[in-house]
C-alpha cells in the first residue's frame, strides 16, 4: 500500500490500479445518482484519464479507506485550477453521518496544499438538490460565493481558501 495520511478514524493515499475494483464495488447506485455517474464503465474511464493525470501532476487524487478495516469508503480529487468546480468526491452512504467525510476533507485538503503551495483556494460546485453536499462543505469551511447554471440544476458555486 502507497504512503497514507492518517487522521482518526480513517487515512487517505493517491489512487492506483489496484484500489480500481474496490472503489467501483464502494460506488453505490445511491452515489452515482448523486453525482450523475451513468455507469460503472464510465467511472473506470474516469478513473483510467485521472491515472493518467495523477503521473502529469496535474490532478489530485486520494481514496478515504477506513482504519480499522482498510476498507476503501470514498474519493476526493481536486483537480486543476482551470476546472469550473474543482473538488470531486464521494462517500459510500454506509458511511455517512458519523464525521468521516468531514475528517477526509481535512486530510484531503491539507495534502493538496502541501503538494501545491502555490494554490490558495479549492473551488466546489453543488447542485441545489444535493443539501448534504451543501451543509457539508458550508460546515468544513467552504464559503457560498453565487448560484450557476449546472449540467442538470442550478448550483451553488463555493470556495475553500487556504486562510481558513
Amino acid at each position: 500500500m502507497a504512503a497514507r495520511h492518517v487522521g482518526q478514524v480513517l487515512f487517505v493515499k493517491e489512487l492506483c490500479d489496484d484500489d480500481i475494483p474496490e472503489y467501483l464495488s464502494m460506488l453505490s447506485q445511491t452515489v452515482c445518482t448523486i453525482l450523475g455517474i451513468k455507469s460503472h464503465a464510465d467511472e473506470a474511464w474516469y478513473l483510467a484519464q485521472r491515472l493518467e493525470k495523477i503521473k502529469e501532476g496535474s490532478t489530485f487524487f486520494v481514496c478515504i479507506f477506513e482504519y480499522a478495516t482498510e476498507t476503501l469508503i470514498g474519493a476526493v480529487e481536486i483537480r486543476d485550477p482551470s476546472y469550473r468546480s474543482q473538488l470531486y468526491n464521494w462517500i459510500n452512504e454506509s458511511y455517512w453521518g458519523n464525521g468521516y467525510y468531514q475528517e477526509a476533507l481535512s486530510l484531503a485538503v491539507k495534502d493538496y496544499f502541501d503538494q501545491y503551495p502555490d494554490q490558495t483556494t479549492i473551488t466546489a460546485c453543488v447542485d441545489i438538490s444535493n443539501k448534504r453536499s451543501y451543509f457539508a462543505l458550508k460546515k468544513f469551511g467552504f464559503i457560498e460565493f453565487g448560484i450557476i447554471k449546472g449540467p442538470v440544476e442550478d448550483q451553488y458555486q463555493l470556495v475553500y481558501s487556504r486562510t481558513q
